[in-house]
């Protein structure tokens, strides 16, 4: 049946032919449909059968909408005991005008005119024999209509041989709301499970869950994704060497010597940036419903209450639009109350919002509530506020788990970020005690200024520029050059893994030996197996073209432990050490950006009036 149809029990006339059970009648009666001389048996509106087990409690849906359903010991037999075996329901409803003028159901009372909003029929029989319905335990009927009238009644209808129609014995319809499995109630923002859609696979999941769907949902009540991605580390550390940026303050480079990028232009003023949240910028809370709300009532103390329905379902879609806690707590804090009445006072509180009428015609339909409302808002007396604020702590709680947990992954790779500024310091140091130059660790010193006292080549001699042609084909490819008269290492640069040079990608120079031989070493990865080209030069000669050549890891060894007899700081293998982890953090940060956007465009559905 269509979730959206407006399901309520909605009719003016209605063929009940099972016998009401009554102390002054013991007797059954055979029903049917039809006689045999009925001139319409022909084109009545055709019946549809059902078996269900009496034993437990069963709802039956026709084809065209309608709902019956038959709690366990609805039925009773012609001694008035609860019927055990199965039964088969005959249902026929004629709910077109087509069906009632083909099935010659007329709409008078005692020749009366009536107004009619659905005809059924309705029957029960078990083996074959008539069974009639259990008034302490009576069925309870669903006829769908577009748009709901006052004032309507139920009538029996009575059938003569001639096909001729009488209505009789009108009864005031109890529109009572009847509760549906909260696991089957769309309590999400319109879009939300299509945008968790879209972001899959996610972590282990290559496709989404219910679980997963309303973890992710309940978790925006504490976390818009920020968290994580902050304290990132880099992962991407240049020589200092003839780096413009490159200064020393107390024995130690600063942050920007390091630095591969070159100086990063000014923004405009006009530039609007749509790219990752700020990572310095706080969680800003709830522009919507919050959905650790939506997380208490989703529990299953509310699976009998007003909340377990379609009715409520249909109106949490538009309280979502409002972004308004206060006018969801309504209906909250007042299951007790009909659903007309809360309607209502949600429309004089919206009093000249764009959703005051969406809540006007919900009124209008006049729903009152479900069969014992006042026993359940007795049982959740205290109950919301409670489990609020036990829910809110408690995702407060994975959300700070979460943050120890990032930082400490965090503060590992700082450390090891430490360890190889380290390495690259001394590094730095050698090249210099090799050149020649001294420095006092008194003040800062710019080293680029300091450079222009050692001795330079005669001749121009080209700055070094390195290309790997296959070198889109791995995942990560490293170049070094080993310069021989100086056993010193130097590790270039790369936004491509194609072109690399030395220094920043703006400033791309570095001090070279004159005329001296040196070696170019390249390795490359694809899902961990190892490639790689090595090729001597001569300095004054650094225009290098190479590819890669597949290899094994013992091999790869085997040619960078040719230079692995210098110091630590300029042995290939320790560098590569530090390559391998920082690529493993890389692969962390993307993820963990990718996932913060994730969160990020979920946030934004679950907060529609953040502007």
């Amino acid at each position: 049946m269509n979730r959206n149809l407006l399901r309520t029990l909605l009719m003016a006339l209605l063929i009940v032919t099972l016998t009401q059970c009554n102390e002054n009648d013991e007797s059954l009666t055979d029903t049917v449909k039809f006689s045999e001389n009925d001139p319409f048996k022909s084109t009545i509106t055709p019946s549809q059968n059902f078996e269900i087990d009496p034993n437990q409690d069963n709802v039956v849906e026709g084809n065209n909408g309608t709902t019956i359903v038959c709690p366990k010991g609805c039925f009773l037999n012609s001694n008035g005991e609860e019927v055990t075996e199965n039964v088969k329901i005959e249902l026929a409803e004629a709910l077109s005008l087509q069906d009632m003028i083909l099935s010659n159901l007329t709409t008078t009372s005692d020749g009366k005119p009536l107004e009619t909003d659905g005809m059924i029929y309705l029957n029960a029989t078990s083996n074959g024999k008539q069974l009639k319905i259990n008034k302490a335990k009576p069925v309870y009927i669903e006829i769908p209509t577009p748009a709901r009238k006052p004032d309507m009644k139920a009538y029996k209808g009575v059938r003569d041989e001639n096909g001729n129609m009488n209505w009789i014995e009108p009864k005031k319809i109890e529109q009572f709301l009847i509760p549906v499995d909260l696991d089957l109630l769309d309590f999400l923002p319109e879009g939300f499970q299509a945008e968790v859609d879209k972001g899959m696979p996610y972590k282990s999941y290559k496709v989404s869950t219910q679980s997963l769907t309303d973890s992710l949902y309940y978790s925006l009540s504490v976390s818009d994704g920020r968290e994580l991605i902050k304290g990132f580390e880099k992962t991407d550390y240049n020589e200092p060497l003839y780096n413009l940026k490159s200064k020393v303050v107390n024995g130690k480079y600063t942050e920007e010597s390091y630095e591969s990028e070159g100086p990063k232009p000014v923004p405009s003023p006009f530039q609007v940036e749509d790219t990752l949240p700020l990572v310095d910028s706080v969680f800003v809370g709830n522009c919507g419903i919050d959905p650790a709300i939506i997380k208490v009532i989703k529990s299953k103390k509310y699976q009998n209450t007003l909340i377990s329905t379609r009715e409520f379902e249909t109106r949490l879609q538009v309280i979502f639009k409002t972004c308004r806690n206060d006018i969801l707590e309504i209906y909250i804090r007042n299951i007790n109350k009909n659903l007309y009445e809360l309607d209502s006072m949600v429309y004089s509180l919206l009093d000249g919002n764009q959703y005051y009428e969406a809540f006007y015609n919900f009124s209008q339909q006049r729903l009152t509530n479900v069969k014992g409302a006042d026993r359940y808002a007795k049982l959740l007396k205290g109950y919301y506020n409670k489990e609020l604020k036990k829910v809110k702590s408690e995702l407060e709680k994975n959300k700070k788990k979460l943050i120890v947990s990032l930082q400490k992954e965090n503060a590992e790779v700082k450390k090891l970020a430490d360890n190889y500024r380290g390495l690259l310091w001394k590094r730095e140091k050698y090249r210099m005690e090799k050149y020649g130059f001294k420095w006092t660790e008194t003040g800062w010193i710019n080293i680029d200024k300091g450079i222009e006292t050692r001795h330079r080549c005669d001749q121009d001699q080209d700055d070094i520029k390195v290309s790997v042609e296959n070198g889109k084909d791995f995942d990560q490819v490293y170049c070094y050059v080993f310069f021989k008269s100086i056993r010193s290492l130097y590790r270039l640069n790369t936004t491509d893994n194609i072109n690399f040079f030395p220094g920043n990608s703006v400033d791309r120079s570095m001090w070279t030996p004159c005329s001296k031989p040196a070696t170019l070493i390249s390795i490359g990865y694809k899902n961990e197996v190892p490639s790689i080209a090595v090729k001597e030069f001569m300095t004054d000669n650094a225009k290098i073209n190479l590819a890669l050549s597949s290899s094994t890891m013992e091999q790869v060894k085997g040619i960078i432990s040719q230079y692995d007899n210098n110091v630590v700081e300029n042995r290939i293998s320790k560098d590569l050490e530090f390559m391998k982890e920082f690529y493993k953090e890389k692969i962390r940060q993307k993820e963990l950006i990718k996932e913060s956007n994730f969160i990020k465009r979920l946030w934004a559905i679950a907060n529609p009036c953040c502007g």
